[in-house]
């Protein structure tokens, strides 16, 4: 069964961008201590069933993902394996877990890169009734890192947590 759930959701970015001349690596340098703070709240489902958790929910132009949606699954068995599924304009599919380096294919309008995931940590606190998620996690692009990436995400039963 699903239900409506809020969702808060804190996205910290550190950009490294791979690049080569003078005044880029220093501009790298600038931008490699300042995190890019990205905060949202919205709505969203939550289902759980048969042992594993989905939750999705529509991005917004402050994510830069405006009209893409976003599924984050996992099986309670393993909840620090964590999936995460991106549908619209921006489509790629994500795989977290601790320690672990997965390769994904990321599709946008101007065309397919295949990136790097190395998960420093996963933990995940969901359960049946909500919970929070936070991953860290680093982006390689052509085997050179492109951003690490802190994800923070907290989930609360609409109903129940919220008043509505």
């Amino acid at each position: 069964m699903k239900k409506k759930v809020k969702i808060s959701l804190r996205s910290e970015q550190v950009i490294r961008l791979p690049l080569s001349d003078e005044e880029a690596e220093r501009l790298n340098e600038l931008m490699s201590d300042k995190p890019l703070v990205t905060e949202v709240e919205s709505e969203g489902e939550f289902e759980y069933e048969d042992g594993v958790i989905s939750i999705r929910y529509e991005e917004t132009a402050a994510t830069g993902l405006e009209n893409c949606t976003t599924s984050i699954s996992f099986s309670d068995r393993e909840p620090d394996r964590v999936s995460m599924y991106r549908s619209g304009p921006v489509r790629t599919a994500l795989m977290f877990s601790g320690g672990q380096r997965y390769i994904s294919v990321y599709e946008t309008e101007y065309g397919s890169f295949e990136v790097g995931i190395y998960t420093e940590r996963c933990d995940n606190r969901i359960g049946p009734d909500g919970g929070e998620l936070s991953i860290v996690y680093n982006v390689e692009i052509r085997g050179s890192e492109a951003e690490r990436t802190g994800l923070y995400l907290k989930v609360r039963m609409k109903d129940e947590e919220y008043g509505n």
